[in-house]
Formats: C-alpha cells, sequence, structure tokens
C-alpha cells in the first residue's frame, strides 16, 4: 500500500509510550505531559496562525491548558494529534471570534481622545460598583455563566462546556442573570 492508497481520515496508531505518557500525565507527571505534547507544537502554532496569527501563541497556550484539563476525556484508541488539534482549532476561532467582537464593541463605543467630565466619571465608578455587587451577589453557577458571557465572549456551548453543563441550562442561566441585572440596574439603562 502506497502513502496514496491511505485514508487520510484514519487515525494513526497510538504507540505504547504515548499511551504510558498519557497514563503518566493523568497521575500528574507534567514531564511527561510535556514529552506527550512537544512533538505537535509545530501543528499547534500552524493551525492557530493560519486561523489568527496574531493570537497564535494565545491560543497555543490555551490548548495545552485545555489538553491538560480535559486529558481525562481523551480517549486512547484516537489519535492524540487529533485530541490536539481539535483543541487549537476551537480555542484559535474563539479567541479569533472574542478579538473582532472587542474591536466592533471599540469601533461602537465612545473615542478615547474625549476627555469624560468628573460628573461622568463619578457616575461612571457607581455604575460599575453597582453591576459588580448584583453579580456577586448572583448563585455561583449563575454569576460563571454572567461572567463566561458578557466579559469572555463566550458562546452558549462554550459556557455550559466550562461550567459541564448543557447549552440549554447555560442559555437559561445567561437569560436568568441578564434579566437579574436588568431588574436591578434598570435606573442605570438609556430610556
Amino acid at each position: 500500500m502506497t502513502l496514496l492508497d491511505r485514508d487520510p481520515t484514519a487515525a494513526a496508531p497510538v504507540s505504547a509510550d504515548e499511551r504510558n505518557l498519557v497514563a503518566a500525565a493523568l497521575s500528574g507527571d507534567g514531564l511527561a505531559f510535556r514529552r506527550l505534547v512537544e512533538p505537535h507544537m509545530t501543528m499547534l502554532h500552524r493551525i492557530a496562525a493560519r486561523v489568527s496569527p496574531m493570537l497564535a501563541d494565545d491560543a497555543v497556550q490555551e490548548t495545552l491548558t485545555l489538553a491538560f484539563q480535559r486529558l481525562g476525556r481523551y480517549e486512547p484508541e484516537t489519535s492524540f494529534r487529533a485530541y490536539l488539534a481539535a483543541i487549537a482549532a476551537r480555542r484559535a476561532h474563539t479567541l479569533a471570534r472574542g478579538e473582532r467582537r472587542r474591536a466592533k464593541r471599540q469601533e461602537r463605543g465612545p473615542s478615547v481622545g474625549a476627555p469624560a467630565t468628573p460628573e461622568a466619571e463619578l457616575h461612571g465608578a457607581e455604575a460599575a460598583r453597582r453591576v459588580r455587587e448584583v453579580i456577586l451577589a448572583m448563585p455561583k453557577k449563575r454569576q460563571q455563566a454572567a461572567l463566561l458571557r458578557l466579559d469572555a465572549g463566550l458562546d452558549y456551548r462554550e459556557i455550559a462546556s466550562a461550567l459541564d453543563s448543557t447549552e440549554g441550562s447555560a442559555r437559561v442561566l445567561v437569560h436568568q442573570a441578564l434579566r437579574q441585572l436588568r431588574d436591578e440596574l434598570g435606573d442605570l439603562l438609556p430610556r
């Protein structure tokens, strides 16, 4: 069989060494995890850079963190390379999406050059304090969902994954958080 005859979607066989490294990493051996991912670093950078060259290093760093945290979910009969590549692609897209959202918010926001009046700064500081108080008073899971949606810009699927919950539950938590913010801070909203 030639290289051209091989099924490109077939997973590469998992070596005994790779299996042993996964087991050692699962038991907390950081050096084993390093040896496991080092051969794939170039690929991870290439995937992340293709999505967003400016955010490639961040995407790779987050990929490694997630891969280590979720190593228990890795299925040894699948390719570890594919496992890492999937995480890298998702993280790079998530970071790029967040960057696009941030850039849009910045474009819509007030110009940086316009100095705020002392009264406006005082009002802004007071509003920020009240928002913080309302968020901190929320039940923990609702609070986390609100922060992941509002501050991190994650979508519901990502929030569900981060909270180890379902996408429907993430939607409900975010909805409840937004409703609570609107109910308790309605006087801050423009009429």
